[in-house]
């Protein structure tokens, strides 16, 4: 199954790091397959950059992908929700999968 680490793997091999917020990063690993997809899609100018991460709570949160470039000039895949409560949804519905 291909995982988080996989995709991390990906866009370095183009020079590309991924940057992900660690709640999204595990939010995100149940999708791994189609998140990749999007990424790699995206990477290539084939998407808008949008990915519909599904939420235990029915319901999705929109996440977008953005090319961009670290202080020190290094090309960076970051990944963010559209709206401004997303991470704060995303945050709710993984402790109610996991209440640990």
């Amino acid at each position: 199954m291909l995982g988080i680490s996989e995709i991390e793997e990906a866009c370095e091999a183009k020079g590309i790091t991924l940057v992900i917020h660690p709640t999204i990063r595990r939010a995100v690993q149940r999708y791994a397959e189609s998140f990749y997809l999007g990424a790699r899609c995206f990477l290539r100018g084939e998407t808008n950059g949008l990915f519909f991460l599904p939420l235990n709570s029915r319901g999705h949160v929109r996440l977008r992908f953005s090319k961009r470039r670290s202080p020190g000039g290094h090309p960076i895949l970051r990944v963010d929700p559209v709206s401004p409560g997303g991470l704060d949804q995303i945050r709710r519905a993984e402790r109610q999968r996991d209440p640990s």
